[in-house]
């Protein structure tokens, strides 16, 4: 095809879409980035405790779980948070609160600390760090109020704290993010801290609940620290009871709860648009970026190879043949075997000649010897030459030089070319 340009701008729309679908999905999968907690639940079934994820598809009963837990974040908390102008005990089922202390579900809500840009960018720094009124706007939606918070004035902050007597466990946070003590409301009780402020809290009021200020100690950025992976196992252990079986419902979409398990687990659920998505994230978005690169390629190199078909095939069949035969020879070449591939050929030749001298059968040793028997009689000296030729080729070819093969081999045409053999 002559006018190739449309279908290199083609192949390389496909791949840019493939470069972008690869990055945008590997940027939306939340859950794995830094501020996620695909980290959590490896770790915590790792540990022999079970853990379910919230699916918009499936609705959880709380007597399938034994510990809620809320990861807030900016972007998300909009998802559980009452509406606005709304007191927690005035707020719907969609309430983590009001659900916590309906069906006596222990829950710790997590705050967030990070901004949405540390999720796809990587980095956690500290100009990614959320506003500290953002924080308390976010706890303020699902019914907490007057919390101060802090972060840390060192980069890294340790403490040890002790979940069981006698068993503190090293914990270390970058810009630790805490509650300000002498802002606790009445009632809140400081259950784990650092020395520059609380990070677990438990209330009087919401026994059921527990706040977390700072997300590091459960998230996959904070976990790799000192012993935040074994801390984080304490906790959930700690809260949803010892010698407790049923599974940790890790909850990032705030759905409300069912007061009992469906019957109907079985039943066929509305599809929408977003479920398409799934085909599209990572590790699935490498497979179609592959696709649409390789397709890409395929029609570049495809343009120099279409177009009209040609008239004439006789004298390309031809070159082709030729082509073949240089390449072979070219073959036997280099492995050695060119020797041997000549004395084959004059055997094979001479055993062409004497059956179309003696006719068909005459192939073989016996009748090669008649054909030089016949050209002697002719002519004595043509035929010595030709046969001393001849049988030093078949005989000695393979070991030969290549400028002995070369001689002997023009000798052996020439002395061919000038003798007259004769019919039948």
């Amino acid at each position: 095809m002559r006018n190739s340009g449309p279908l290199l701008l083609l192949g390389l729309l496909l791949a840019v879409t493939a470069l972008a679908v690869f990055a945008l999905s590997r940027g939306s999968d939340f859950d794995r980035s830094p501020l996620g907690n695909k980290g959590l639940e490896t770790w915590l079934q790792a540990k022999g405790i079970p853990v379910v994820r919230s699916d918009p598809h499936v609705a959880r009963a709380r007597s399938e779980i034994s510990l809620r837990i809320i990861p807030l974040s900016i972007r998300q908390a909009e998802a559980v948070a009452p509406q606005a102008n709304e007191e927690a005990d005035d707020a719907g089922p969609e309430s983590p609160i009001r659900e916590s202390n309906r069906y006596a579900l222990p829950t710790l809500i997590v705050l967030p600390k990070w901004r949405a840009s540390v999720a796809t960018d990587g980095v956690a720094g500290k100009s990614g760090l959320a506003d500290l009124a953002d924080i308390g706007g976010e706890l303020d939606k699902i019914g907490y109020s007057d919390f101060g918070f802090a972060h840390s004035s060192t980069d890294f902050e340790e403490a040890q704290p002790q979940l069981k007597p006698g068993q503190p466990i090293k914990i270390a946070l970058y810009q630790a993010q805490t509650f300000e003590r002498s802002s606790l409301p009445s009632g809140w009780e400081e259950l784990v801290g650092t020395p520059s402020g609380a990070l677990l809290l438990h209330g009087e009021d919401d026994p059921n609940v527990y706040l977390l200020s700072d997300p590091d100690l459960l998230n996959n950025h904070g976990l790799a620290l000192a012993d935040n992976a074994s801390f984080a196992v304490s906790l959930v252990t700690l809260l949803r009871g010892a010698g407790e079986k049923r599974p940790v419902y890790l909850d990032t979409a705030g759905l409300p709860l069912d007061s009992k398990k469906p019957a109907d687990e079985g039943r066929t659920y509305e599809r929408s648009a977003s479920d398409f998505k799934r085909f599209f994230v990572y590790p699935l978005s490498l497979i179609w970026g592959v696709l649409f690169v390789v397709a890409a390629i395929c029609f570049w190199r495809g343009a120099y190879r279409f177009g009209p078909a040609l008239n004439e095939t006789s004298g390309n069949i031809e070159l082709s043949k030729t082509a073949a035969i240089d390449a072979t020879a070219r073959l036997l070449r280099l492995s050695g075997n060119d020797g041997r591939m000549t004395g084959q050929f004059v055997l094979h030749l001479l055993a062409d000649k004497a059956q179309l001298v003696f006719g068909p059968g005459a192939g073989n040793e016996a009748g090669i010897e008649r054909l030089f028997q016949r050209l002697a009689r002719r002519d004595q000296a043509a035929a010595k030459a030709l046969h001393s030729s001849a049988q030093a080729l078949i005989d000695r070819g393979h070991r030969m030089t290549r400028a002995d093969l070369h001689r002997n081999l023009e000798i052996f045409r020439k002395s061919l070319g000038s003798t007259d053999l004769g019919s039948r």
